[in-house]
């Protein structure tokens, strides 16, 4: 079954002894505060890990205006939670970049490959494990706000602790081995 929002939320509710709601329109205390957190949890969640479900690649092209510092600027899709990798159309690894103002700057020049994690707002696409961790992640936020004691928040941060290990264990699955490439500073440190 295909998740929803609504039904994300209703498992955090479950996990801290709340009702469920139908809706995030509903006029209850935990609607009000599921529909309040949801997106900054979402966007928390998301940007925490390399999501197979939630990646995306796009090729950037630079800004008009340089940077002080660097050669080149590229302004980051608007999706962009996180970015994973950045090499040029010839796949060669680009491993010198800094994020700045919404801008990703570098020294290469155009075109050059973003990898990152984008801002999924369909849970439907959300594999199942991590719609598990948003739950687990929701309920450790509404925990103070609806559930009160101190014991019941440190019990909900250790299980999404641990169903954000599990689905990182499972996603690190999902794709096949990364090559690590040595980066240039090390290559040269080694004399290779």
């Amino acid at each position: 079954m295909a998740e929803s929002i609504v039904s994300i939320c209703n498992n955090a509710l479950i996990l801290i002894g709340k009702d469920s709601i139908a809706s995030l329109e509903d006029q209850t205390a935990g609607a009000r505060k599921c529909k309040q957190r949801w997106d900054s949890v979402r966007d928390a969640v998301l940007r925490d890990h390399e999501w197979a479900c939630c990646m995306k690649e796009a090729a950037l092209a630079a800004s008009s205006t340089a940077p002080l510092s660097w050669d080149y600027a590229y302004p980051l899709p608007s999706d962009c939670i996180r970015v994973v990798g950045l090499s040029d159309t010839d796949k060669n690894v680009i491993d010198a970049w800094e994020i700045m103002a919404g801008e990703l700057l570098c020294d290469t020049a155009a075109p050059v490959v973003l990898r990152y994690v984008r801002r999924e707002t369909d849970p439907a696409k959300y594999d199942s494990m991590l719609s598990e961790a948003f739950s687990a992640r929701l309920a450790l936020e509404l925990c103070t706000a609806l559930a009160g004691p101190t014991t019941l928040l440190e019990a909900m941060n250790k299980l999404y602790q641990d169903r954000l290990r599990g689905a990182r264990g499972v996603n690190a699955r999902d794709r096949a081995p990364r090559t690590l490439f040595e980066s240039r500073w090390r290559i040269a440190k080694n004399g290779s």
